[in-house]
């Protein structure tokens, strides 16, 4: 993922699949609803560390991977 839009379709995707409601996925990552409307719309000033809570809530962890050689690196 590069891009905040990136991220918000596949936290809604994500989402989805485990047929949660907006408000279920925020309490479970401990943030307002408003906000998961905000990050699931591509909103670009999103808080990172609450981008991270979601993705944690969702049973999901990021890691870096290196563009050119595909090494991945916490």
């Amino acid at each position: 993922m590069l891009t905040v839009r990136e991220a918000a379709a596949a936290i809604r995707e994500l989402r989805e699949e485990r047929g949660w409601s907006q408000s279920e996925l925020a309490a479970k990552a401990g943030v307002s609803r408003s906000f998961l409307v905000d990050l699931e719309g591509g909103k670009p000033t999103v808080e990172a560390s609450k981008l991270l809570d979601v993705f944690q809530a969702l049973g999901f962890e990021l890691a870096l991977r290196e563009r050119e050689s595909g090494d991945v690196r916490w």
